[in-house]
């Protein structure tokens, strides 16, 4: 029916306070008034249009009208309701929801707007995360995650005792070092030494949140009798607990999700896995940033304690030897190329003995 004259009629259906039964009905308007017309007949809902509270437009969704008794009635016919309050705000934004050229350079700035969020926001959600966290949080993402890395990933170590005490005397000096030339005056780790082996994850080291360091039978297989490149390895490990890496990039992902979730939908239950369950730590990364700075932690503490520094120069050659890296393309890479690392380490070595003569 078409609005003649400020008589018309909408469509749709009423429900009674507190209900979720609705049975068919139309609003009719009459100039400034209106009633309810149910089944045919008019009902005793009646008053002046000004009473009713209509709900802006969401969406496609029905429009709803509540009627000054607590009734309800909602329809499809959502430009009459437009036309019932007499256009206004809401029914300006209802069009402009509707897609347009107008939106175009909402939709071209969109992907913008994300990025600068994602440069300012993230970084303080993870400085406000990392100053809130308290130490059993991270002990217990280091015991979930090392709980689903043996379930998924690792067997237990076929080393011989001897080498593992071997090793652990190198590691607990470098963690007793570490902590002595920490500047950390909130969160000390408790440094740890796991042994595992693994066909899948071959010759590898790495560290988790609280201090807790894996490495790997596979790696020490590798250098039987280089023990400053396992010193090296271990020390770079440590650089990481030290530096706070692995959390960083935990929330790093976490701050993603949500903002994620902001746009897409709800990222509530990603937040468990996220950082309770730990699973999420086996597909993170560090970037080029962290690994350099991890590289550097382990050279100043070999150089402070009057230790070979050439130790990650030696494991980078030889894992280049086994697992051959790409040469080019470094920006598609998580991890720096070898080759840029062994330079880094090379030209503090080098500086280091002019600084001498």
């Amino acid at each position: 029916m078409t609005v003649k004259d400020g008589y018309f009629l909408i469509e749709g259906r009423l429900f009674a306070p507190q209900s979720s039964t609705s049975e068919a009905a139309r609003l009719i308007v009459d100039g400034a008034d209106y009633y309810i017309d149910v089944g045919g007949a008019r009902s005793s809902l009646m008053g002046e249009v000004k009473e009713l509270k209509i709900e802006p437009p969401i969406g496609t969704s029905a429009r709803k009208i509540y009627l000054p008794g607590g009734q309800l009635f909602e329809t499809d016919e959502r430009e009459k309701v437009s036309r019932l309050k007499g256009g206004g705000f809401w029914a300006g934004l209802a069009r402009t929801e509707r897609f347009g050229w107008h939106l175009v350079p909402l939709a071209i700035a969109t992907p913008f707007l994300a990025f600068g969020l994602y440069r300012t926001l993230i970084p303080l959600f993870i400085s406000f995360a990392m100053f809130m966290t308290p130490d059993g949080m991270i002990k217990t993402i280091d015991k979930n995650t090392m709980k689903t890395i043996d379930f998924t990933v690792t067997k237990p170590s076929n080393l011989a005792s001897k080498r593992k005490v071997e090793i652990q005397t190198i590691f607990e000096s470098l963690a007793k070092n570490a902590q002595a030339q920490s500047t950390k005056t909130r969160r000390i780790p408790e440094y740890k030494l796991l042994f595992r082996s693994g066909d899948s994850i071959g010759p590898n080291a790495f560290a988790l949140p609280g201090g807790t360091i894996v490495m790997t039978d596979d790696l020490v297989y590798m250098f039987p009798k280089e023990d400053h490149v396992i010193s090296a390895v271990l020390a770079h490990e440590i650089g990481h607990v030290e530096h706070e890496h692995s959390l960083r990039q935990l929330y790093r992902a976490l701050g993603m999700a949500a903002m994620i979730g902001l746009i897409a939908g709800d990222a509530g239950p990603m937040l468990e896995d996220i950082v309770l369950e730990g699973s999420a730590l086996l597909s993170l990364t560090f970037s080029r940033k962290h690994e350099m700075q991890a590289d550097n932690f382990s050279y100043d503490i070999l150089t402070g304690t009057g230790q070979r520094a050439d130790g990650l120069i030696g494991f980078f050659e030889k894992l280049d030897e086994e697992i051959p890296m790409p040469k080019s393309g470094e920006w598609m890479m998580t991890h720096p190329l070898s080759e840029k690392r062994i330079e880094n380490i090379q030209a503090r070595i080098d500086a280091d003995k002019t600084a001498e003569n």
